[in-house]
Parts: structure tokens; C-alpha cells; sequence
């Protein structure tokens, strides 16, 4: 059975939601980060970066949450929450999930945590990736609006719901009570609902103990 350490509404949320909808055992295991339970010896002899989300299944341990969500849909790709590997659309795929993770999650992480950077001008950092976030924002709604106007589908890579989305849910939600969130946006605040209250998201929501606003 697979297993993933969580810490409630961190980047560990993407994978929950997605063994949701995977509709797969698994097993949640709580680790206090605000305890430091990452930091301890336990924790980092699975994994020695101390980061949350890990999964194991087996043998197999795997941490980032970006990569987690790749094994995991490959592994079960009947249910469709990435595009096959070899297809044409699995470039796109690849290509927006590692801007998420690379791009917006970072950006996110400095807006949150700006003493990692420095103590001295930690205002000045923070105000910089609040308005990174919202470049990046922008670019997501941009391409959910074109989406719409061409048809191509309520999710944003088309007709079916996949791992991007749920990481985009995830990210949008880390922006609700910043000066103008994901949910601001038009196409971004039409988009966000259809996928906080597909059922096993709810059920990942509701687990963790995460209420409303979900975005």
C-alpha cells in the first residue's frame, strides 16, 4: 500500500488529492512540521532533504511533489490523469507541471518565507514575488480564457481532469488571502470550483480537515 507522509495544505495536498482520484489504497502519515517531526532522525532516513511530501510504495520512496504526482499517474494511467506517455500531449503536460513547481511554487514559497532569502530587505523580497505571483497568475487565466474561447475543453488541458489541475488548485489556494488572489481573476474564479468540488477532492479537503474558501 502506498503510503504519504502529509502535512495539512502543504505541497503534500497535490498527491493526496490525487490518490483520491485515483480511487487506489493508501495510507496517510502525519508529520508535525511544526514540531520539526521532518527534521528528525526518522523522518530523514527516508528522506534526507526533511521536505514534505514523501511517498513510498514498497521499496520505492520518492520525494517533490511534482514527481511524486508523475509516478503515481503513470503507474495507474487507465485513469487518466495524465496524458500517455508518447502522445502528443504529454509534452504540454510535462511542460506546465514543472512551470507550476518550478515557477509559481517558488515564487509562492519566497512570498511566504522571505527571511530564507535575508533578514535585511525581507519587505522588499516579499513585495517582488507577490508581483511575480501575479505575472504568473495572469499567464494562467491568459490561457484558460484562450481555452474557452476555442472550446478546448473544461480543464486546463482539455476534456479531462489531470494532474496539472490539481496542482493549480493547490497553488490557487496558497494565494487566498494574498492582495489579489487566483480566485480574482475571471476565468481563473469560473475555473477553480470545477475542481475544489469534484467529490474526491472534497474527500482530500475534508480528511485534512481544510475548509472553506478552498481558492
Amino acid at each position: 500500500m502506498y503510503q504519504l507522509y502529509y502535512c495539512r495544505g502543504k505541497a503534500s495536498l497535490t498527491p493526496h488529492m490525487l490518490l483520491e482520484e485515483l480511487g487506489i489504497p493508501f495510507e496517510l502519515v502525519n508529520v508535525d512540521v511544526k514540531n520539526n517531526q521532518h527534521k528528525s532522525a526518522e523522518y530523514l532516513a527516508l528522506n534526507p532533504v526533511g521536505k514534505i511530501p514523501l511517498l513510498t510504495d514498497g521499496e520505492t520512496v520518492i520525494s517533490e511533489t511534482a514527481a511524486i504526482c508523475l509516478y503515481l499517474s503513470d503507474k495507474n494511467p487507465d485513469c487518466n490523469f495524465g496524458p500517455l506517455v508518447g502522445s502528443p500531449q504529454r509534452g504540454e503536460f510535462y511542460q506546465w507541471l514543472f512551470y507550476l513547481t518550478s515557477t509559481l511554487q517558488t515564487e509562492l514559497m519566497t512570498y511566504f518565507m522571505p527571511q530564507k532569502y535575508s533578514e535585511c530587505g525581507k519587505a522588499e523580497i516579499r513585495e517582488q514575488a507577490c508581483k511575480n505571483i501575479a505575472d504568473t497568475l495572469d499567464l494562467i487565466d491568459n490561457r484558460l480564457r484562450r481555452n474557452r474561447q476555442e472550446g478546448k475543453g473544461p480543464y486546463f488541458l482539455g476534456q479531462d481532469c489531470t494532474v496539472v489541475d490539481l496542482f493549480i488548485l493547490m497553488l490557487a489556494r496558497w494565494t487566498r488571502d494574498m492582495p489579489y488572489p487566483a480566485r480574482a481573476r475571471p476565468d481563473f474564479g469560473e475555473y477553480l470550483p470545477r475542481i475544489a468540488y469534484r467529490p474526491e477532492v472534497q474527500r482530500a479537503f475534508a480528511t485534512e480537515k481544510i475548509d472553506a474558501p478552498f481558492y
